[in-house]
């Protein structure tokens, strides 16, 4: 049989709802297959009959697509499980085993390739590398692809760069296949990485997916608000695949899941009710599920979907309607500044952050990022500076970048929907940001001109409209297009009523505009008096947006009034965090200025006093913003960052070091686990809280934790298990530290553990970081 191609899928989603298999890693164990620290994809070449007894029972279930064996099984993963010889060989036999069992079924069930996180933090967050991260996911859908499936499937991911890194992989090597992604969110709606739903579908709505997802974490009740939200926003065909409960340890030592074929089913019958077009299982599901789930779904078509416009501009964690009012910080612009030019190139962005971090505490929605003469840089300004900036800043980024190359360099860094800035209104050059906008996603800025600035409004409103005309046939929507009807400077006796009047006709054909309004007050004195008469003239005549001088206090305080009047307040997403001094100075990641307000109490306190009741109270405070929501793990790891110099420095005067910590905690990830993130959320939690932290790493066997416990002596020992597969090596390190007599109280957590299991194994459990502090606390009887 022939590949799937894209137009079939489509055509298959229209016709009934589509069915995916259940899990593999949870139901190999439960077969007896899983030994040791062996990856379960180790078996497609070692039992491969065991994986096509899975599969063919799955087929026997009655799906329509099949998972190849291949979750983990990309070279990094590997090569940290010391398997990564075995890459290609793995992901081979994989696809033939899977189209082997594929065969048994009467009606055709197609092979999609599987592929996942690669199980460490890329920057910011971690220390991975975006183009190594890229190239791990392209060398294993190259390999997925040769083997012969019909399409790829990208699942269970928790950060959305790494998800649009696989994405962007799967796309360049197999244009011609249908790809799904999927993101796994906690029960609020947010991964942990502090994307949200809504901004996960806002960019890959953009993107050229085949379909948008959610899988695992949640059990089949608790993914329903989740899967109404998804039907709500999505563009594209959903679908979705939830855990059957969490895992309970039976008498005789097997992990089973609680949730039953026929509760899975009614929850999954929700989905599709919602406008689900594809249906599967997670963690914990197996052909019974399945089958069951089959049968009483049936041959139902999808559901109509009624969808809500999400007209955002986005960043990793924050999102800003376009509409009513875009407003853009105007000051990283390095083209008149020598100084700040001549630090980015030396790869100094110290200034840049602080301009950008000021102009979001200003108003502003969005910061436009222009580092002037572009020919004396290269494509790593432009990425390392992204990454800074995601460190850092919240709020989303416009890129006044001209060189595309750079652009592109810029755009595979950035984990959000972005503002490109800008294009001419020729064919020529934009065709080059429609390539850019189809594989990025954004919106764009189209400038009211050709190789020449037209002089009437009759030419630029005809220029703007042929060029929204020109990108819609393109395939990009007018919502994702502003037109700049550009303004001149008025000290050069430039008639300001043109722009005007082509932000008039422009807004009655229900075209955005937006304008770079310092433009308009070039080489005049009182700049700020004249930038605000002319916005409040622009915004009368239905200015949609500007790119201004937030830091102008009277600018600002016209474009408030003129909101209110015109009515274009704009809703807001989330709250404003109200915080302490310090507080706010470490989430803004000002060191200079934290220290020195943490330094000023030395006159009144000790510096002990000072780590305990200023730094611990301020770090304290910045854990509970985070387990409410209030802040994303990149403002966290800021803030913990921020204080860590000031910790040391004050660490450093005290004369009895271990009295300034409130213990030592060991952490660790269970021998066979490779995964990092979460216990490096924990750890970053524990060290703001004012605990030392040792972690030991990932994958490490349980005699290793007894001899490092026994060597440095630890309070407290922490063990995070992310698999189901590996989450017995819990109790084998409690037994191992226990039988040689080490009674360290112990804390475990991760994905697949939960408080049953914890009990059994004879060791505490911590759903998540703050549940982590408060039960050290507990332990080693701090008061609060």
């Amino acid at each position: 049989m022939s590949n799937l191609t894209r137009q079939q899928f489509s055509e298959l989603l229209s016709q009934r709802v589509l069915f995916l298999d259940g899990a593999y890693g949870t139901e190999l164990f439960k077969r007896g297959y899983i030994k040791n620290r062996e990856p379960i994809e180790l078996l497609n070449i070692t039992n491969p009959d065991a994986v096509l007894s899975l599969q063919t029972d799955y087929v026997n279930a009655g799906v329509d697509f099949l998972l190849t064996n291949t979750f983990s099984a990309n070279r990094h993963k590997l090569m940290k499980l010391g398997y990564d010889q075995y890459f290609g060989e793995i992901n081979r036999a994989a696809v033939k085993i899977a189209k082997e069992a594929a065969k048994t079924s009467d009606k055709p069930v197609y092979v999609l390739g599987d592929i996942s996180s690669v199980g460490e933090m890329i920057e910011p967050l971690g220390e991975l590398k975006s183009k190594y991260v890229y190239n791990i996911f392209e060398e294993q859908v190259e390999a997925l692809v040769e083997a012969g499936v019909d399409g790829i499937i990208i699942e269970t991911m928790s950060d959305i760069k790494e998800a649009k890194l696989a994405y962007l992989a799967a796309r360049e090597v197999a244009p011609n296949l249908p790809i799904l992604v999927s993101m796994t969110f906690e029960e609020n709606s947010v991964a942990v990485t502090g994307t949200s739903l809504e901004l996960y579908v806002a960019l890959f709505n953009d993107l050229d997916v085949d379909a948008i997802g959610i899988n695992c974490t949640l059990t089949p009740d608790k993914m329903v608000p989740l899967v109404r939200k998804l039907a709500g926003l999505s563009k594209k065909p959903i679908f979705a695949e939830p855990n059957a409960g969490k895992p309970v340890l039976s008498s005789d030592g097997r992990l089973t899941y609680k949730t039953t074929p026929e509760e899975f089913t009614v929850y999954v019958e929700d989905y599709v009710e919602l406008g689900a077009n594809i249906v599967g299982g997670c963690c914990g599901t197996g052909p019974e599920h399945i089958k069951y789930m089959v049968q009483h779904i049936g041959l139902k078509k999808p559901k109509t979907r009624k969808i809500n416009q999400l007209d955002v501009i986005t960043s990793r964690v924050h999102m800003f309607n376009v509409e009513p009012f875009l407003i853009v910080g105007e000051r990283i612009n390095a083209s008149a500044k020598k100084k700040l030019h001549n630090e980015i190139r030396e790869f100094n962005f110290e200034h840049v952050l602080k301009l950008a971090k000021s102009q979001e505490q200003e108003g502003a929605h969005a910061i436009d990022l222009n580092f002037g003469i572009e020919s004396v840089l290269l494509e790593e300004h432009f990425s390392k500076v992204i990454v800074e900036l995601d460190r850092i800043v919240s709020i989303p980024i416009s890129f006044d970048i001209q060189h595309n190359e750079f652009l592109e360099s810029a755009l595979i860094e950035y984990p959000g929907r972005p503002l490109i800035n800008s294009s001419k209104a020729l064919p020529e050059e934009l065709d080059k940001k429609v390539k850019l906008l189809k594989k990025y996603g954004g919106l764009l800025v189209v400038l009211a001109m050709g190789k020449e600035i037209p002089k009437t409004a009759e030419e630029r409103y005809e220029l703007g409209r042929r060029a929204i005309e020109y990108l819609e046939i393109q395939g990009i929507d007018r919502s994702r297009i502003f037109v700049d009807p550009l303004v001149l400077p008025i000290g050069a006796n430039q008639d300001y009523s043109v722009t005007l009047d082509t932000i008039r006709m422009l807004s009655n054909d229900g075209i955005r505009t937006i304008l770079g309004l310092s433009n308009f007050s070039f080489g005049m004195p009182n700049r700020d008096e004249l930038n605000a008469s002319f916005l409040a003239l622009a915004m009368h005549s239905g200015l949609s947006a500007a790119i201004l001088n937030t830091s102008e206090e009277l600018t600002m305080r016209i474009l408030r009034g003129m909101k209110r009047i015109l009515g274009k307040e704009a809703s807001k997403f989330g709250e404003e965090i109200k915080s302490s001094e310090l507080v706010s100075l470490l989430l803004r990641g000002n060191i200079n200025e934290a220290e020195k307000y943490v330094l000023s109490f030395l006159d009144t306190l000790t510096p002990l006093e000072i780590i305990q009741t200023v730094l611990a109270k301020s770090m304290e405070e910045i854990g509970n913003l985070y387990a409410d929501n209030k802040i994303y793990l990149p403002h966290l790891i800021l803030a913990a960052e921020t204080s860590k110099p000031i910790f040391s420095k004050l660490l450093s005067m005290v004369a009895e070091k271990d009295s300034a910590i409130l213990g030592r905690i060991l952490l660790a990830t269970v021998e066979g686990d490779i995964h990092d993130i979460g216990k490096k959320i924990v750890g970053t939690v524990l060290e703001s809280a004012g605990f030392q932290v040792i972690d030991i790493g990932k994958d490490v066997p349980a005699e290793v934790i007894l001899q490092k416990v026994k060597e440095l002596n630890p309070d407290i020992v922490g063990l995070s298990a992310m698999m189901t597969t590996t989450v017995s090596q819990v109790g084998q390190v409690v037994k191992t530290l226990r039988e040689n007599g080490v009674s360290t109280p112990i804390i475990a957590g991760g994905a697949s553990m939960n408080e049953e299991l914890a009990q059994r194994f004879g060791s505490y459990y911590a759903k998540d970081a703050q549940e982590a502090v408060k039960l050290c606390k507990r332990i080693l009887n701090i008061d609060k």
